[in-house]
């Protein structure tokens, strides 16, 4: 679901996907704007503002966190999910092996560190 957040806070992006063999997930980010630019992200990323964590079972849920806000953390987030075998095969297109779903995240600047900051 897309939220609108203000700096400094944290969110949560859950994906959860079932497939035989069980599927890979991935998260992107593309800033606003700029839905032609997605970047993978990983655990760690960020400043370590970042973590991934993800369950293996039956299904694979995977969770997206960012902490400690900021501006530049606006944008849309995708979880990329396939079982295809051929899905990081660069002579494939990923297009048609890996299912997305998006969410947007917009922060803004909060009053908080606007008074802090004058």
């Amino acid at each position: 679901m897309s939220e609108t957040k203000l700096t400094g806070d944290t969110f949560e992006l859950y994906c959860d996907v079932v497939g035989n063999p069980t599927p890979e997930i991935q998260w992107w980010y593309a800033e606003i704007n700029r839905a032609d630019s997605f970047k993978q992200l990983w655990d760690g990323a960020r400043k370590r503002r970042v973590s991934i964590n993800t369950a293996y079972g039956v299904n694979r849920v995977s969770v997206l966190g960012i902490t400690r806000l900021t501006l530049e953390d606006s944008g849309t987030y995708e979880c990329r999910a396939s079982n295809d075998p051929k899905r990081n095969d660069l002579r494939q297109n990923p297009a048609t092996t890996w299912i997305r779903a998006q969410a947007t995240i917009s922060v803004l600047q909060s009053e908080w560190s606007m008074s802090c900051s004058t």
